[in-house]
Order: structure tokens, then C-alpha cells, then sequence
């Protein structure tokens, strides 16, 4: 029996079969309070033997069976904006198309738009093959490494979305330079950076600024009183997923590519201080960090000579699994994270998805 649940004015009886709580006073010396005690234990007694042993309390010992959907988590994203930046890459693509699966109104940016016609046509494709519920896409030139920009980016996305404020984030802008530290030029050097990491910061202050200017009170105190009071969230749905890298942990070999290594690192620490600084808003902030993904891009690279069948035979044997990743093989933890019934209690992780890489 839960100690808390007792007061002086309780006490516990057993018999030889049952286990039993009652009312009676301690100490009591009225004759009919005690009678009275006796008679609600009997009947307690009574219910035990047509209950298996067991006496339902004020506070059941066994809670109500839950519904389905309050057990299996549902990753649904109907009636969410989901804005998704470096939106015309192989990654961004495929992570695009579950969105949409899932019921997601999808903003793609990318830094020229027109990149995106063709991913937006396959969208739109991918959507009538499937027989799925169309949903509005969304296409967007913005540079992430200028906070202007993005802030002009988040403040009009609503427009185009029936005046839903986007509160889903994937964040894939950013790319990678292999040159020698002595040798990198700082001007390269600082705009990868900006990119890759300052640009992560700009989209997420610009995401939630505009959530907060849109802010509902929110509740202190439980409408149960016998539970524990919590504070009830802003934006509970909000949730920003930032595509971090291996990189941002170990270092890769044989490429260099000092400026990407660091700006990574920077993202799976920026993920943790806003993770703790807005999870009183509600809204959770988590990074994905994949190892090397075969993008129809890189398998071109890669093909294109003996240079890059080498550089795939350097990075594989140096994967337990042996292989380089699949675009498709980042959905599942992107709609864990973006999920709130999957995910609520996940903000500030860092989800390594490398193969097993990092372990060796």
C-alpha cells in the first residue's frame, strides 16, 4: 500500500486471505465508530472474495485499461507545417515524401527555388500513385546563413499554409568541403560554418519566435487533485529535428574536413542548450546524425571514378554493418522525433544513425 495514501486516521487489517484496507479510527474508544469500522471491513471482505483477493481502493492499485491509442504512438503529422530546408537533396527528398504519408503540410526550402520544381512535381506524384490525402506543398528560396532571410522565410510560410503556424522542423541544409586545415581558406571556412551551424541557430530563434508570438495561456495546476500538478506546455506539438553527422563526433578519415567536423559539433551542442532553454515552452529540439548516405548524389561521385570506389571501400570497412546508409533508413527516427505521442519525453538527444561507426 502506497504510504502516502494513509492517514492516522486509518489503519490495516488482514485476514487469512485477504489483504485489507479500512477506516478504522486509531485508538478510538467510540463503541460506535469502531462498529461501524467493523461492518465496512466485512463488506470489504465481502468484495475481496468476489474480486480475486483484491480490494479496489479510492486510488486503484491497477489503472483503467488504456485505449490503443494511448499506448501505440501514432505518427500522424495532420494539420502540422512541417518546414523542410536543403529541400531539393536526396535526403531532404525522401524525407519529404513521409512527411506527406504521414498528412504533413510540407514549406521546402532550398537556396535557389528552382531546384525544387522537379522535387515538388515528385511530391505531388508521390502522392496521387499512392492514392494518399493531398496535402499543400510549399517552395521557398532562402540563404540560412542570412538571418534576415529566414526570419522573412518563417513569417510568410502561414500564408501559403491556410494560416497554420509551422511547428515541425527538419533541417538538412548544409554541405561539406574536404581541404586541409593549413591550406583552408578562413573566407570558405566562415561560410560553412555559417551555413551549417549559424543557419541551424537562425531557423529555430525564427520558429520559435513566431510560436511565441502566438502564444495561448497555459495551465499550472492539474484539474486532478490528487495528482501531481504540472505545467502544462505552449506548444506541446512543437518539435525541431536538426540533421547533426557522425562528423560532429568522430573524425573522418581519409577525407579532411576540419570547417564541417567543428560546424557539426556545434549543431549537436546547439540541439542540447535549446533543448534546455525552450523545453518550458514545450517545444522539444533533437538532432539526427547520420553516418554516410548513399544519395543518388554521392553514388554518382562515387562511381564516377577509381578515386571514389576507393573513398566507398575507405568509409565501408570502417562500418560494422559494411555498407553506406540509404536515405530511407532515416524516416523512422525522423518521425520518432517529430511524433509527440513517440517522442514527448525525448528533447536534446542526439540519434546516431552511422551503421554502428561511432562504436568502433
Amino acid at each position: 500500500m502506497d504510504g502516502n495514501s494513509r492517514s492516522t486516521a486509518t489503519m490495516t487489517r488482514e485476514n487469512q486471505q485477504h489483504i485489507i484496507e479500512g477506516p478504522t479510527s486509531v485508538g478510538a474508544t467510540d463503541r460506535s465508530a469502531f462498529k461501524a469500522s467493523e461492518n465496512e471491513l466485512k463488506a470489504a471482505n465481502e468484495a475481496a472474495a468476489n474480486n480475486n483477493g483484491m480490494v479496489r481502493g479510492a486510488t486503484p492499485d491497477t489503472p483503467t485499461i488504456p485505449s490503443i491509442e494511448n499506448i501505440v504512438p501514432s505518427h500522424r503529422l495532420d494539420g502540422h507545417v512541417t518546414i523542410v530546408t536543403g529541400g531539393s537533396g536526396g535526403l531532404a527528398h525522401t524525407l519529404s515524401q513521409a512527411l506527406a504519408a504521414q498528412g504533413s503540410q510540407i514549406a521546402l526550402v532550398d537556396l535557389v527555388v528552382e531546384k525544387l520544381a522537379t522535387v515538388e512535381f515528385e511530391l505531388q506524384e508521390f502522392i496521387k500513385v499512392n492514392k494518399l490525402k493531398p496535402v499543400t506543398i510549399s517552395t521557398w528560396a532562402c540563404d540560412v546563413s542570412d538571418a534576415a532571410q529566414v526570419e522573412e522565410l518563417v513569417t510568410a510560410v502561414p500564408k501559403e499554409h491556410g494560416g497554420i503556424i509551422p511547428d515541425k522542423l527538419v533541417h538538412t541544409a548544409g554541405y561539406c568541403q574536404n581541404i586541409p586545415a593549413t591550406e583552408y581558406p578562413a573566407g570558405r571556412a566562415e561560410h560553412l560554418v555559417k551555413v551549417n551551424l549559424m543557419g541551424s541557430l537562425y531557423i529555430c530563434q525564427a520558429m520559435t519566435r513566431q510560436l511565441l508570438s502566438h502564444r495561448k495561456r497555459r495551465k499550472s495546476i492539474s484539474h486532478n487533485i490528487n495528482s501531481v500538478g504540472e505545467a502544462l506546455p505552449f506548444f506541446p506539438n512543437a518539435s525541431f529535428v536538426l540533421i547533426g553527422s557522425m562528423s560532429g563526433l568522430i573524425v573522418n578519415t581519409p577525407q579532411p574536413q576540419v570547417a564541417y567536423n567543428m560546424a557539426k559539433a556545434g549543431v549537436i551542442h546547439l540541439v542540447k542548450s535549446l533543448a534546455c532553454e525552450w523545453a518550458r515552452y514545450g517545444i522539444r529540439v533533437n538532432a539526427i546524425s547520420p553516418g554516410y548516405i548513399a544519395t543518388p548524389l554521392t553514388k554518382q561521385v562515387i562511381s564516377a571514378s577509381p578515386e571514389g570506389a576507393a573513398l566507398q571501400e575507405a568509409w565501408t570497412s570502417k562500418v560494422p554493418m559494411g555498407r553506406m546508409a540509404e536515405p530511407k533508413e532515416f524516416i523512422g527516427a525522423m518521425l520518432y522525433l517529430l511524433s509527440r505521442g513517440a517522442s514527448s519525453y525525448t528533447t536534446g538527444e542526439n540519434l546516431v544513425v552511422d551503421g554502428g561507426y561511432t562504436c568502433w
